[in-house]
């Protein structure tokens, strides 16, 4: 059974003029997420989604229905979860956000929870995961944790790198092992402040504490991890040393792999052996 892997749409409200449609609002997959996806033999379908503002969501799919088509989601990086989302007050209008985005993500995100199926976040996606528990997030590293080391680098984008230490007895620290610490790319501004309701933190920065990778204790699979596991899949000068991104994605298959079969036995008892090929 080929696994079919959701990816949270990003959205690009004013795309520049030189793509050909102006004045229409994109929704986009980053190429190196799908590739790492489908580079253990998995499908990766991006999820677009209607604003819930806008009149054509009245016939829409229902989540239940778009969920079952799918076995896994990996939520994408981009643009800063709005603070109104988690309750708080906007401390400057650069890290506004995108509040269109953060409503689908978190109903889609909800779905897929409530449906047992597994869940990996990235940068972003780690946020929302913490957002979703009902955490919140500290809006900007720089000035309101004055001393720590740079998370993020506009200048160099994918090539900033940091260490991270896994919490001995985690998942990560079983799925990687202990020792020294980890490298893995950084770009991000924004984190977890407090800790959503069920979440432990799996990783975090060993200089300044910060919190790098999330999970949650309840059932099922919820992983969030604060750095780009995706972009460590072409090793060059410029990468080599970065945490192997192989064991993360094949672990999070696996979970979704053994959902899939769960439900499909089950399935199978049910129609007296014959077991149905649709997803649920």
């Amino acid at each position: 059974m080929t696994l079919r892997i959701g990816i949270s749409a990003r959205l690009l409200h004013n795309p520049p003029l030189g793509l050909g449609l102006p004045q229409k609002r994109l929704q986009f997959l980053e190429s190196t997420m799908a590739h790492w996806i489908m580079a253990h033999r998995a499908i990766a379908l991006m999820v677009p989604f209607i604003d819930d503002e806008s009149p054509l969501s009245i016939n829409r799919a229902p989540m239940a229905e778009i969920v079952a088509l799918l076995d896994g989601l990996v939520l994408q990086g981009g643009i800063d979860i709005c603070p109104e989302t988690y309750g708080a007050k906007l401390r400057d209008p650069a890290w506004a956000g995108d509040v269109i985005r953060d409503r689908s993500e978190l109903a889609l995100l909800r779905g897929f929870i409530e449906a047992g199926k597994p869940v990996l976040g990235v940068c972003r996606g780690a946020q929302l995961i913490n957002v979703y528990f009902g955490g919140s997030l500290v809006q900007d590293i720089p000035t309101q944790r004055p001393g720590s080391v740079q998370h993020q680098d506009t200048e160099h984008y994918d090539r900033l790198m940091h260490d991270v230490t896994f919490e001995e007895g985690s998942s990560l620290h079983q799925l990687y092992g202990g020792g020294a610490p980890h490298r893995v790319t950084s770009i991000h501004h924004q984190c977890v402040d407090r800790l959503g309701e069920g979440l432990v933190v799996e990783a975090w920065s060993p200089k300044d504490g910060i919190v790098e990778a999330v999970r949650h204790q309840g059932p099922g699979y919820v992983l969030g991890v604060q750095w780009h596991p995706e972009f460590h899949l072409s090793p060059g000068e410029e990468t080599q040393g970065l945490l192997d991104s192989g064991p993360m994605m094949m672990d999070f298959l696996r979970a979704a792999r053994a959902r899939a079969e769960r439900h499909l036995d089950g399935r199978a008892e049910v129609h007296a052996g014959v077991a149905l090929p649709k997803r649920a």
